[in-house]
């Protein structure tokens, strides 16, 4: 059974740091020193383990009435065998609010493949455009996708994006051009 614990209660900080360094490109992700300075009340950094193992990583926002994934990763050598599945759907089953995240529109085979494996989850792909802004201070923008456990209308979206680039991007949605 897949298990999630907190980084900082973690033996395997050296792991986490090699697997998300290794699963997201430098534009999609901050620097890994930067995430044990975030607030702790909102953001959580978990690694997920089968028995003592170290198998993938989760990180998340908590917010009032949702839940932002930030980063999801199985190791490498441990992918398409149904442990990213089960480690998902473990962390779901806790999870009462919306659910949303970040996914690259599905322009190439990997991208195609991480857009149906939330889908085969109950996940939306929403309609409405979407940036994710820099994580470095540059103009290193990136266009995503934001999936979603419950439809999302175009006022809720907007409300959910502009949150997320407030909390998690430290940027307004003036910045974004919005």
């Amino acid at each position: 059974m897949i298990t999630f614990s907190p980084l900082a209660d973690s033996d395997h900080y050296h792991f986490a740091q090699s697997l998300f360094e290794e699963a997201f490109p430098e534009q999609e992700r901050p620097p890994f020193a930067s995430l044990m300075q975030r607030d702790s009340k909102k953001f959580h950094f978990l690694v997920a383990e089968n028995g003592d193992k170290p198998v993938g990583i989760l990180t998340y926002w908590s917010f009032d009435e949702l839940v932002y994934v930030e980063h999801f990763a199985i190791s490498e050598d441990l992918r398409n065998q149904g442990l990213g599945k089960a480690a998902f759907l473990n962390f779901l089953s806790q999870q009462t609010e919306q659910v949303v995240l970040e996914v690259e529109p599905p322009n190439t085979e990997e991208a195609d493949h991480r857009v149906e494996f939330y889908a085969s989850m109950g996940f939306f792909c929403n309609p409405y455009p979407y940036v994710q802004p820099s994580y470095h201070g540059d103009n290193r923008s990136v266009e995503m996708i934001i999936m979603s456990k419950y439809e999302l209308d175009e006022d809720e979206f907007s409300d959910i994006r502009d949150l997320i680039y407030r909390e998690v991007y430290k940027v307004s949605p003036s910045e974004m051009g919005l």
